[in-house]
């Protein structure tokens, strides 16, 4: 009895963030971002982050993205320690055309974080980071959302493309990012 009663405190008492899978640190960036000025990745530490990762020129996958994401933000405005981070993985999209595209969904504020950068800096978080997608010789990306901690480790893959209501073991869609963010914000 003594045993149980102890297994099911030690339960009870573990912090559900300890749940989430560790993936890769993000490594220190600096990006441009929709205002033409520079933007510190390290500023993103002691927040909890979603990011994706979109281009402007994008003809089917990045708008309905960008829909679903604005989604994410509705639902976020206002938190101090959350911030949407929408990296763009075509390194010809300048700060106006990122501003423009995110002006249609809502983006481009404070909490929601238009950027780009280089081809090697976008490779780096893209490919070698992030694990969604490359962006030397072509433009691939993935359709995840991804959660970072506020230690800058990422802790989820969730899909964009999940039906409201899908209930499918393997799918993590949106209400899944959320209470997982949520969880993170605790921490």
């Amino acid at each position: 009895m003594h045993t149980a009663l102890s297994l099911l405190l030690l339960t009870a008492c573990t912090h559900p963030s300890t749940n989430l899978p560790k993936y890769d640190k993000v490594p220190p960036f600096t990006m441009t971002d929709s205002a033409g000025l520079l933007f510190q990745g390290a500023s993103l530490l002691g927040k909890v982050w979603v990011a994706d990762f979109i281009y402007t020129t994008c003809p089917a996958a990045c708008p309905m993205m960008s829909s679903k994401m604005q989604r994410v933000h509705k639902q976020i405005a206002g938190l101090p320690d959350v911030r949407i981070v929408s990296f763009s993985v075509d390194p010809k999209d300048t700060p106006q055309a990122l501003k423009a595209f995110g002006s249609r969904y809502g983006g481009a504020t404070n909490d929601w974080i238009f950027l780009t950068g280089t081809p090697e800096t976008v490779h780096q978080l893209a490919f070698t980071t992030f694990h969604v997608g490359d962006v030397l010789g072509k433009i691939e990306h993935s359709t995840k959302f991804v959660l970072v901690d506020k230690q800058g480790i990422i802790r989820g893959y969730y899909s964009s493309l999940a039906a409201e209501g899908d209930t499918e073991s393997e799918t993590h869609g949106i209400p899944e990012l959320l209470q997982d963010l949520q969880t993170l914000r605790k921490d």
